[in-house]
């Protein structure tokens, strides 16, 4: 195999990464895209919350690349301290510098620091686990969790990426998403398996659970993650309007129904989300300007 057909079969099996880029049109289209920087940074976004530990077998199935080129990202990476060896499993996993990476990210997130008081308070006032979240790619990443000892035991911190259409944060951070997104990402469901209810005829079930959020602006999950686990979720709007994150309260479907949580959670959850979005410099209008 050449050189252009091995980074013709990359393309084809990658065109959409969970970042949401699209490798196709830059390797295409972008004569200073550096194919190798792409690869490498393929391998890193390859571990998540499901799988948080891979062998060369298992990256080479997850990024479409050859075993050899695998191994070479992988020694690399791991000579730089971005992946580490996991002892007498054959396995890797992300190393130290990765995460002092996305707490650098963090730390420069104004919104979190704005937040932050705000979902204290809204912990205190409900005794329930509270989350903030932004889009990343195709999916969302925790960027503030405020836990309680109520929540169901699930391994979900600052940092974690969950998918979007399944998780109530997630369900709001799509909603509002222009129709062109919302098309490419319809395609990025196509990789999932456990998404085909939401994703077959177009996108009919995903669609209409979306135009429900844009309409109440607060979207719900019930035990669609994980069973014994309920949420619901708003948005936060940045001064321009846009949905800048998502907050939830997240709570054990044993304490709640699906009716006390919207019943009793929401007008909480909404006032802060508000407060969160004026103190961010957005201008809610109106009935009068509506």
């Amino acid at each position: 195999m050449t050189k252009k057909n091995a980074l013709d079969n990359f393309s084809i099996r990658n065109n959409i990464l969970h970042s949401g880029i699209n490798l196709a049109t830059l390797e295409d289209k972008d004569r200073n895209f550096i194919t190798a920087l792409s690869r490498g940074l393929c391998i890193l976004e390859a571990f998540d919350e499901a799988n948080p530990k891979l062998g060369l077998a298992d990256l080479s199935k997850k990024t479409g690349l050859s075993k050899s080129t695998v191994f070479r990202l992988v020694h690399t990476l791991r000579a730089l301290g971005y992946i580490i060896p996991i002892a007498d499993e054959n396995k890797y996993t992300l190393g130290p510098k990765v995460l002092g990476l996305g707490f650098a990210v963090l730390s420069s997130l104004g919104l979190r620091e704005i937040a932050q008081p705000y979902l204290l308070e809204l912990s205190r006032l409900t005794q329930e686990t509270v989350n903030l979240a932004v889009l990343d790619g195709w999916k969302l990443i925790y960027v503030e969790r405020i836990k309680t000892q109520q929540i169901v035991n699930i391994n979900l911190h600052v940092g974690s990426r969950l998918e979007l259409y399944n998780t109530a944060m997630g369900r709001v951070l799509a909603a509002f998403q222009n129709e062109a997104w919302l098309s490419q990402y319809l395609k990025y469901l196509e990789h999932i398996p456990e998404a085909e209810s939401y994703r077959k005829a177009k996108g009919r079930e995903l669609m209409n659970i979306l135009e429900e959020v844009r309409k109440n602006d607060f979207a719900v999950n019930n035990e669609e993650l994980t069973p014994g686990l309920r949420s619901v979720a708003a948005p936060v709007r940045d001064r321009a309007g846009e949905v800048a994150g998502a907050v939830n309260i997240a709570v054990s479907s044993s304490r709640y129904s699906l009716e006390e949580l919207m019943e009793k959670l929401i007008p909480p959850l909404q006032q802060v989300t508000q407060a969160i979005s004026s103190a961010l410099g957005y201008d809610a209008p109106t009935r009068e300007q509506e």
